[in-house]
Parts: C-alpha cells; structure tokens; sequence
C-alpha cells in the first residue's frame, strides 16, 4: 500500500517554471505514494497544466476576506498560509514546491529562490523591482516575521531538507540561513529538457540569423527591454544581415496592450504567445541565437532549452544562468557589452564553431533522467536516514 504524502504549491493559475515543476513532480510521485496537492484558490488552475488523475488537488482559501485578499495577490503570504494550514494535517512528509515549510513530520523543500530572506536585494530575483517600495517593505515586514517563526520551531524546520535548483541558489540559502544547520541537495529542474540536437557545424551555419526570447513575456524576465534592445541593435547594425526576432511564451497580462504596439509598429518582431512544444521546437531549430534578460535568474530553463536546440544564447551575467552557458562571449551585464559580445560572435564563423562545441560539451548532463534519479535518491536517503 503506498503511503500517503502531501505536495503543496501557492498558486496554479500561472504556466511558468514552477507551476510546470509542481505538475511533472507530483505526476511523477504519484508512482510511487498516494498524493494529495495542496495550494492556495488564487483563480482557476492553469488549463495548461496537466495533472494525474490520481492526484487529490485540494484548493484551500482563509474565511477572512482581508487575509483572502493577501494571499490570493502575494505567493510568499500563500505559502505562509499553506505552511499553517498543513500543521494539524498527517502524511508520511510534505514536499513544498516552491518554498520554505516547516511541520512536526518531515518535511521536504524545493527551493527555486528562498521566499523569507531578510536582503531586500533577493527580492529582484522574485521578480520585484526597485520602484516597487511598497511591495519590497511588504515582503520583508512578513519575511522578517516568519524568520521568527522558524526561530520558535527550530526543531522542526531541522527536520526540513532542502533541494535547490542551482549553485547560486546553494550558496545563497546557505547565507540566508547561516545559523541553521541546512545541508542542501542540488537537483537541477532538468525535468522534460530535450535530448539535445547534435549537427554539423555547416548544417548550424544555415540556419536564419534569428533571435528567440522563449519564456513568459513578463516585467520581471525584462521582456521588453530585451526587444528593444534587438531592434535597436539591427538598426544600429545592418551589416550583420540580422533576422527577425521571435518571441515564445505566454503574455502577462498588463503587457498585452503594449505588447498589440510592438506588433503594429514592427514587421521585425513576431509574437507567437503560448505555443505547443511540437511548434516550439520546430522554430527553434531554425534560428541561431537566443536573448535571455532576466537578471539574477535562479537557473534558467529556456537558456538550457535554446542550447539544447543547438542555438547559441546571451544572457545576463547573474545567477544560475551561468551554470549553464559555456563561453564568456555568451554572458553580460550592460547592453553596451551585449552588442560588443553579439558582433565578435556574429562576423567571425570560426568563434561560433568554438562556442557550440563548448555549449554540447556542458550540457550533456542536464537531461530529465538526472532529474528523476537525484530527486527519489534524495528522498529516499532522508527517508531511510
């Protein structure tokens, strides 16, 4: 008889990374243990994502409209709710998806970056940016409380164990919780990752002079700040023979109206939205380079993705992106250094030869197998332990 375990996550009416990490992972478990997924009613759940059958989704929401209102608006105040919510409730363990968790029985947590850190700086990395102050004191005023709390219940968040999702992400949870005795697994979401596509240099140089941004059109990926960078550059830069640019994924919602502008204004821009993977890949199989702008990035998917396809991505020098690029030429931290970077490599075949081999080099082990195998070697180990 398998035994039962809880998986909670704080929203589902998003289709990014995370929530596609929450729907493989417990598509997964759900072989292995009888699953019940917790997560806080913020909307309907994302008609995307697609669970097993088998798997109890069990929607949960506070009778306070005030506290309702928070946590249906800010993911880290849903998880705060999740992690009280779970308390009185037995399972074998609870594996949180998408953050910090503490409870009397073991507790399992998947860090893709840590929601309760005390440096107002992580919080770019969430998403957040400078101007917003008010969102900013917000999450520290309740990150700050619910460092608290862990303090109270130091014996059971002990109990936690902890998976992050790259070496930036190690290194800063180690830092965030200095005086807790963590001991970090690094499982890389490696999850429905590609096999990668080995061609011939020759067969690579055919391919269209094209950019693609893959991933949600969004303030927090700088999405639009990276299309105006592109069509500025091939303005700027004619004599690269630069393509169009194609961007992938689907759009937030408060960018949809400046989103229809780029689409009147340029014929150098096109706009696929969501797309399924089979389209996806087909396009990107055809298209030499990729732009990823999100800084601090904890690891990057559609970085490791646009390799996996063979093209070679620029991508800002910071967080967990770096694990995956393989050349120097690929990383930046100012447009100026971006367009210098982009040029070496467009007007010089012999540098994209060195490159690509770097790339298929690194990345061979960033495959949904590993995925698989370290994520149950870890539960298993701590299980037995």
């Amino acid at each position: 008889m398998k035994k039962k375990i809880a998986f909670t996550f704080p929203h589902l009416y998003s289709f990014g990374g995370g929530e596609i990490f929450c729907e493989y992972l417990t598509n997964y478990l759900i072989n292995f243990y009888d699953l019940d997924l917790y997560y806080y009613e913020s909307g309907k759940i994302n008609q995307k994502l697609k669970f097993n059958k088998k798997i109890k989704i069990l929607g949960i929401r506070s009778k306070n409209f005030f506290i309702d209102h928070l946590c249906k608006n800010y993911i880290f105040l849903a998880q705060l709710y999740l992690i009280f919510f779970l308390q009185k409730k037995k399972y074998y363990f609870i594996f949180s998806g998408a953050g910090e968790f503490f409870h009397k029985n073991k507790c399992f947590q998947y860090i893709h970056h840590p929601f309760y850190s005390l440096n107002i700086f992580h919080y770019l990395s969430l998403g957040l940016k400078k101007k917003n102050f008010i969102k900013l004191f917000l999450r520290f005023f309740v990150s700050l409380f619910v460092r608290l709390i862990f303090l109270y219940n130091k014996t059971k968040y002990e109990k936690t164990i902890s998976i992050v999702n790259s070496k930036f992400i190690y290194k800063r949870l180690k830092k965030i919780y200095k005086n807790n005795s963590l001991k970090p697994y690094l499982v890389y979401p490696t999850f429905k990752i590609p096999k990668i596509i080995v061609e011939k240099f020759h067969n690579f140089e055919k391919r269209k002079n094209d950019f693609v941004i893959l991933g949600r059109v969004s303030e927090d990926k700088n999405t639009l700040e990276a299309i105006n960078f592109f069509l500025e550059f091939k303005k700027k830069n004619t004599n690269l023979n630069l393509g169009r640019l194609h961007i992938i994924g689907p759009i937030q919602k408060k960018l949809i109206n400046q989103i229809k502008l780029k689409k009147l204004d340029n014929s150098d821009c096109i706009f696929y939205g969501y797309l399924s993977l089979k389209k996806r890949n087909f396009i990107l199989k055809k298209i030499k380079y990729g732009l990823h702008f999100f800084v601090g990035e904890h690891f990057g998917r559609s970085i490791l993705e646009m390799q996996k396809f063979g093209l070679i991505v620029f991508c800002h020098n910071s967080g967990g992106a770096m694990e995956i690029v393989a050349n120097s030429l690929q990383k930046f931290k100012t447009k100026h250094e971006l367009s210098e970077k982009i040029k070496l490599v467009a007007q010089n075949s012999e540098l994209r030869k060195k490159i690509k081999k770097m790339i298929e080099k690194k990345i061979y082990k960033f495959t949904d197998q590993n995925f698989k195998r370290k994520i149950f070697d870890v539960l298993k180990i701590e299980q037995n332990a």
